[in-house]
C-alpha cells in the first residue's frame, strides 16, 4: 500500500502515468492500424496473415485500440479497474505482437516494447490505485 506519511509525487503514481501514456500511444497505434487496414493499405500483404483477412484485422484492431484508449482513461483516473483492464490488454496485444512479428517486425517489436512497459508500471508499480 502507499503510504501517505511520504511528502511529493511517489515513484509508483509516476510509473502508473507513464503506463497510461503508453496506454494511450499503443491504442492510438492499434486504431491507425485497424483504419489502415480496413482501407486495405498497401503496406498490408493479405497473404502473410496468419489467418482471417484484412477486414477482420482491421476490426479487432479497432476494438482493440477503442478499449485501450478507455483502459488509458481508466488508468489516469487511478482505477483498480484500469490496471487490470490494462494489464489484460496489454497482455493480449504483446502476444499478437508476436504472432505479426514475421510479416512486420519493427512495427511488432514497437507494439511489444509499449506493452511490456505498460505491464511493468502497471504491475510493479501499480499501489496507489483505489
Amino acid at each position: 500500500m502507499a503510504n501517505s506519511s511520504r511528502s511529493g509525487p511517489s515513484t509508483d503514481t509516476g510509473w502508473a502515468t507513464f503506463a497510461g501514456v503508453l496506454f494511450t500511444l499503443a491504442g492510438i497505434f492499434h486504431l491507425l492500424w485497424g483504419f489502415a487496414a480496413l482501407a486495405h493499405d498497401d503496406n498490408f500483404v493479405a497473404n502473410e496473415l496468419l489467418f482471417g483477412g484484412l477486414t477482420l484485422w482491421g476490426i479487432f484492431y479497432l476494438v482493440l485500440g477503442a478499449a485501450q484508449l478507455g483502459a488509458a482513461y481508466l488508468i489516469g483516473r487511478a482505477r483498480r479497474s484500469g490496471q487490470l483492464l490494462g494489464m489484460l490488454l496489454a497482455g493480449l496485444s504483446a502476444t499478437n505482437a508476436m504472432f505479426t512479428f514475421g510479416a512486420y517486425p519493427i512495427w511488432a517489436a514497437v507494439i511489444l516494447a509499449l506493452d511490456l512497459l505498460v505491464l511493468y508500471g502497471l504491475a510493479v508499480h501499480g499501489d496507489d490505485y483505489a
